[in-house]
Order: structure tokens, then sequence, then C-alpha cells
């Protein structure tokens, strides 16, 4: 009879690989059961990782639909809140200057057009706006301010009706600033693009585009309106000829009443694109569930049978053990 002896070299080599693979597919087998995720693919989809791919890109599509939506949702937001502003300035002064123009008291206009210049500036400084470093109403210039400071404006305007004497005369010259091609405001006033900014894809069958800019023909009349109430704020306008600064505060308090209406339906746009951003995030957010169940099917696992390879392994590792203890506690003694 012949034995075939296996050196303890041998035997310790051949139960630490045991025991390697056993903790391998104990640490797979925990993965799956905890997560109910294959820790293979490749053997779960047997080498075809086409469809896979495919649901892949697809997240990672939804993932860039996902910022290009919040940033829209933050833009709208902001935008809404510019106009707000300045729609709330247009209203406290139109009111105002109504009021004013039944009152022929110098101090009376003095103190209104000082209100109506610091209204004028906020207004100016609201529709400067930058939403993570883009200004939201310069059109295709996202990189720099929208409009000139107010104080900019205001004095570009006085400078425009210097040493003219009646109300109308005034309106006409600040029409002429504001509204001629070439004028001042297209040169000095308004700093932005003529191009609108381009449009957001917010996922594949819907795109935004944000167009509204300071150069708006609501927006100017609304800061024209304001800049001829801010002459006010000057004294010496019509050599102090308080008939002709209560005309001027009546018409303008007219017009900006007039233009009220426009503003509010240009934040009727501005929050038809807010509501059309949440609902594409609501349809973005059900493309992606779906997708994630379609990846889910495809790698899912039945977690009570991975409990139960779980625990027949793990006596198996237990059992690799308590051999090796035993072996490495034998001695000739009791061997013999």
């Amino acid at each position: 009879m012949s034995f075939v002896s296996v050196g303890d070299l041998s035997r310790g080599f051949a139960l630490r690989t045991q025991t390697a693979d056993i903790k391998a597919r104990l640490n797979r087998l925990g993965e799956e059961f905890s997560t109910g995720i294959t820790a293979d693919p490749a053997a779960r989809l047997r080498g075809d990782f086409r469809a896979l791919g495919a649901i892949e890109r697809s997240l990672k599509v939804m993932d860039s639909y996902e910022i290009a939506t919040k940033e829209a949702a933050l833009t709208t937001e902001a935008m809404q809140n510019a106009l707000g502003q300045v729609h709330d300035a247009s209203q406290n002064l139109s009111s105002s200057l109504l009021n004013a123009s039944n009152m022929f008291d110098a101090r009376t206009i003095d103190v209104l057009g000082a209100d109506a210049k610091g209204w004028f500036e906020m207004s100016v400084s609201a529709l400067n706006v930058q939403v993570a470093g883009r200004t939201l109403f310069a059109g295709a210039a996202t990189d720099r301010a929208a409009l000139a400071t107010g104080a900019e404006i205001y004095d570009d305007v006085k400078a425009a009706v210097a040493g003219l004497t009646t109300a109308s005369d005034v309106l006409d010259a600040i029409d002429l600033w504001f509204d001629a091609p070439g004028g001042g405001f297209e040169t000095s006033g308004y700093l932005g693009s003529a191009s609108p900014v381009g449009a957001v894809r917010l996922n594949d069958g819907n795109s935004l585009a944000l167009d509204v800019s300071a150069a708006d023909p609501v927006i100017r009349d609304t800061l024209k309106d304001m800049a001829a109430a801010a002459l006010l704020s000057d004294p010496t306008l019509f050599g102090g000829d308080v008939t002709q600064r209560t005309s001027l505060a009546a018409r303008v308090g007219e017009s900006l009443l007039t233009n009220s209406g426009n503003l509010t339906a240009l934040r009727g746009e501005i929050g038809s694109a807010q509501a059309r951003v949440e609902s594409i995030r609501t349809e973005n957010s059900a493309s992606r569930q779906m997708f994630e169940l379609a990846r889910i099917d495809m790698l899912a696992v039945d977690q009570y049978d991975a409990a139960s390879e779980f625990q027949a392994v793990e006596a198996q590792l237990e059992t690799i053990y308590t051999v090796t203890a035993r072996l490495s506690r034998l001695s000739l003694a009791d061997y013999i």
C-alpha cells in the first residue's frame, strides 16, 4: 500500500487559499444581502452591458437636467423678485406723485423727488441682480451689469434736460434719451447685449429661454418715468417753478399707473416660466425613478437566498477555522 502525504507548508497554503476564497464570497454575499443588488454585474448580465449602459447614461443625463432645472428655478425666482421690487417701487411712487400733484408746495415736491430718486436707484440695482455670477437682465452679456448705476443714469438724464423750462419739454427730452435708437439709454444706460440669452435644455423635450432684459420696452418705460420723477429732487428744475414741477409730477404719476399693468403682465410671463420649470422638474423626477427602477430590476438579487447562502458560507468559514485550530495544536504524542 502506498501513502501520499501532504506537507505542513502545502496544507497551510491550501487552507489559506480556501479561507481567502470563502471570505471573498462572504463579503460579496453580505453586500448583496444588505443592498439587494448583485456585487457581480458581469455574471448577472452574462457580460452583456448594453442595456445597463443605456440606463446608466440616461441617469447621468438626468443628473445634468436636474442641475439645469435647479438653476432655472433659481433664475426665475430671482427675476421675479427683482421685477417685484421694481413694480412695488412704481406703485408707491405713482401714488405719491398723484397725491403731490394737488399740492403746490415746493417742500413737498422736494421730499417727493428725493424719495423718487431713491426708488429709481433701488430699481436699477434690482435689475442688476446676479445669480451664480451671471447677470439676469443683460441679455447674452451675462458677465457684466445690465445697467449703469442709478446715479450715473440720473446724472445723464439731468444733463439732457438742462435749461428746459416746461414739463412737456423735459418729458420729450427724456423720451428721446430713453427711446431714440442710439440714444443715451442704448449707449450709456443699458450695458447688456441686444442679443437674448440662449435657451437652456431642461429635458429631452423641453428648453427654456429667459430672454427678458433691462432693455425690454416695459422695463424701459418704467425706468423712464422713475428717472423723470427723480428730477423733482432738483429744486432748480424749471428755475424753481412750482407749477411746472407739479405738472411733471402729475404726468409721471399717471404714466407710471398706466404702465403698471404692463409690468404686471411681464411678471406674469416670468411666473409662467416658473410654473413650467416646476412641471418639468416633476417630469424629470418621474423619469429618473423609472430608470432607477429599471436598473434595480436588472441587478437585483433575492435577499432571502443571499441571506441563506451567507449563512452556509459562514458555516464553512467557521469549519475551516476549527480545523486550522486543531491542526495547529497537533503533536506527535497526540498523533501516536
